[in-house]
C-alpha cells in the first residue's frame, strides 16, 4: 500500500516537468479573454481609459478582435494585428492607446490573474490526472 502511494506520488511529481508548457497552454486563452475585455471596455490592460476620439466618441470599438494569445513553449505570446497596431503605438496625428501589455511595463493585474489561473489548472491536471 505505501509503495503504491509512493509510486503514484513519484509519477505526479515527474509530471510537473511539463508545468511550464501546460501552464502556458492553459493560460493563453484566459489571457486573451482578459485582454479582450479591457480592450472592449476602452481601457489599457491596467484599466486606464483611452483618450476619446476628437468627436468625443469611443475609439477602437473593434480592438478586442485584433488580440490573440497563444502558447509558445513555456510562455504566452500576445499579438495585435491590423490597424489597431498603429493606434497602440500612437502617431503624430493619433494619441497612443495601449491595447496589449508593453515590454518593460510590468504585468497588468488582469494578465497576472489569468496566468495564475492557467497555472492552477495545469498543476491540477498534472498532479491529479485531470484533462
Amino acid at each position: 500500500m505505501a509503495a503504491e502511494i509512493l509510486t503514484t506520488w513519484a509519477t505526479q511529481v515527474r509530471g510537473l516537468r511539463a508545468m511550464a508548457l501546460e501552464s502556458a497552454r492553459q493560460a493563453a486563452p484566459l489571457i486573451e479573454v482578459a485582454l479582450r475585455a479591457t480592450a472592449s471596455a476602452g481601457t489599457t490592460p491596467d484599466g486606464v481609459a483611452w483618450p476619446a476620439k476628437k468627436d468625443g466618441g469611443r475609439p477602437l470599438v473593434n480592438a478586442a478582435k485584433a488580440i490573440t494569445a497563444a502558447p509558445l513553449g513555456g510562455t504566452v505570446v500576445v499579438t495585435l494585428q491590423g490597424v489597431e497596431v498603429i493606434h497602440h503605438y500612437g502617431t503624430s496625428r493619433a494619441p497612443k492607446r495601449t491595447i496589449i501589455p508593453e515590454r518593460g511595463g510590468g504585468v497588468p493585474k488582469v494578465v497576472a490573474a489569468a496566468a495564475l489561473a492557467g497555472s492552477q489548472l495545469a498543476f491540477a491536471k498534472l498532479t491529479r490526472g485531470g484533462s
